[in-house]
């Protein structure tokens, strides 16, 4: 028998269901299925914990009352867990889907930050132009790929370590490209970052 599957409420984030969907949580960032129910249990019992999708970064968390679903939303969801290495989840309810998933099925895209409601976040809409990404993918392509397990990826400036999260700061690779340039000019001159003339962007992943 596989594992269930879950899909967004049909009447949007609002509605109240037992099963959450819990991001920036999972086995890929050093968080067993084991230690997320531990702390989930209590607001409730858990009746399951089952990986969202195959980036090991999410999961569903599935309660036995919605009551217990709503008092872990409200509790967990934007703020740092101590129990869970200090991540700060970010929670929606789901549902669990009783039939076959329509892959071709629409999903609704945010077109402003407050829809996704994290803050401190930015969403810039048309922040490259088509025929700036059509030479970004073309320069990237260029370069020679490191082959993970589920990805490939580029490393700029610093090496990115999966293992930690984190860069090392003693694998310094050189400047960036120079094909990055206008965008991080870009970023440097953007309104709402005040801090960001006087940051220093030396590190890219392309992944």
């Amino acid at each position: 028998m596989g594992l269930p599957r879950f899909t967004c409420p049909k009447g949007g984030d609002e509605e109240s269901s037992p099963h959450l969907y819990v991001a920036n949580c999972g086995p890929a960032l050093g968080l067993s299925y084991d230690t997320i129910a531990s702390v989930f249990g209590t607001y409730g019992e858990v009746k399951g914990v089952y990986a969202a999708d195959d980036s090991g970064t999410r999961v569903i968390v599935s309660y036995n009352e919605n009551t217990s679903a709503e008092a872990a939303l409200k509790a967990l969801s934007g703020h740092p867990c101590s129990n869970l290495a200090g991540r700060s989840l970010h929670i929606r309810y789901s549902v669990q889907s009783l039939g076959k998933v329509d892959t071709n099925e629409s999903v609704a895209v945010s077109r402003s930050a407050s829809d996704l409601n994290i803050p401190g976040l930015h969403l810039v809409l048309d922040f490259v132009t088509a025929k700036e990404e059509e030479e970004l993918l073309a320069a990237v392509d260029s370069r020679p790929w490191h082959h993970l397990a589920k990805r490939r990826v580029q490393h700029y400036g610093y090496e990115f370590c999966y293992n930690i999260r984190n860069v090392d700061t003693n694998q310094y690779l050189g400047e960036l490209p120079l094909f990055v340039s206008p965008i991080l000019e870009r970023i440097k001159s953007f309104p709402n970052l005040d801090f960001a003339a006087d940051i220093s962007l030396d590190q890219l992943t392309a992944s």
